[in-house]
């Protein structure tokens, strides 16, 4: 009987035959792949750098923020043409800080739109002036702008080495001033230490006129106690403690004894027993305290 040989069973659809390698034949050079695998990521580094760098050019030279100011007017001007242009900025609160200074940290362009005006970005810069302790800026539409100024109280004057400085109650500098124009009635304080600890003498030398009349400055000792120096080159020391009684017996001493008529140089009151008198010649004597005085 004839045997009938079977066909091969057929190959699958799309797979593909394999490949014989020839031997001997050449393989991909190894090497040559790395290289480029080495090269793609600088290639992709460079023209990064190239882009930010092309990008931050733009940026330094101003093109884009021109470019945006330039929209930002052309999206304002039918609202300025419409009637809403700023016309007329007014100031209110301003006594130690300047009108100009003001304007130009409200920053409001005559005949610009009000909508461009941003209130608290004004009031951010006005609180950065020295004077200013708290700011209002509002719209009033359709042309008008109010900026209204709580300024800081000015407390004294404090003369550190040749620098003139105004302080608050609380010893905070506001500024430093060239001279005393305007604020003369302040006290003067001298020495460390003495804006943050002037408060309480100040408030105790309210009333005692005699003092206040001759007053010329407080000089704080060794950040412990007070000097009073009063015209005529006379120089008052105080006890660390207790100098509130003695401010008031020098009032007295001023006033019923006319101490400060005579050729004195110094009343030193830290003796609980005696008065202490330095004269203009060198002479210091002490006299013995009114019992009076204590009570």
């Amino acid at each position: 009987m004839r045997q009938v040989k079977g066909k091969p069973p057929a190959a699958r659809r799309g797979a593909k035959a394999p490949v014989r390698t020839e031997r001997g034949a050449r393989k991909p050079d190894a090497g040559r792949k790395t290289r480029l695998l080495l090269q793609r990521p600088i290639l992709g580094l460079t023209l990064g750098l190239v882009i930010v760098v092309g990008v931050i050019g733009v940026f330094a030279g101003g093109y884009v923020a021109h470019a945006i100011g330039r929209a930002e007017a052309a999206a304002m001007e039918p609202f300025t043409e419409a009637g809403f242009a700023v016309h007329n900025v007014t100031f209110s609160g301003l006594e130690h800080t300047l009108r100009a200074t003001v304007a130009s940290a409200v920053a409001v362009p005559n005949g610009e739109s009000i909508f461009g005006v941003d209130p608290d970005q004004a009031r951010a810069r006005l609180l950065m002036l020295p004077w200013v302790a708290d700011a209002e800026v509002r719209r009033h539409f359709p042309d008008r702008v109010s900026v209204h100024l709580i300024e800081k109280r000015p407390f004294a004057l404090w003369r550190n080495g040749t620098a003139l400085m105004v302080v608050e109650r609380s010893g905070a500098i506001i500024t430093k001033v060239a001279d005393d124009n305007g604020l003369a009635r302040l006290p003067v304080i001298l020495g460390a230490g003495a804006p943050e600890a002037a408060a309480p003498i100040v408030d105790a030398l309210i009333g005692q006129k005699a003092i206040q009349a001759r007053l010329a400055a407080l000089q704080r000792i060794s950040g412990r106690r007070w000097d009073l120096l009063l015209s005529g080159n006379v120089t008052v020391r105080l006890p660390e403690d207790g100098w509130e009684r003695q401010i008031a017996e020098l009032e007295k001493l001023i006033v019923e004894k006319g101490v400060l008529e005579r050729d004195i140089e110094m009343i030193d009151l830290r003796y609980p027993d005696n008065y202490v008198f330095r004269l203009h010649n060198g002479d210091s004597r002490p006299v013995p305290r009114e019992r009076r005085a204590w009570r």
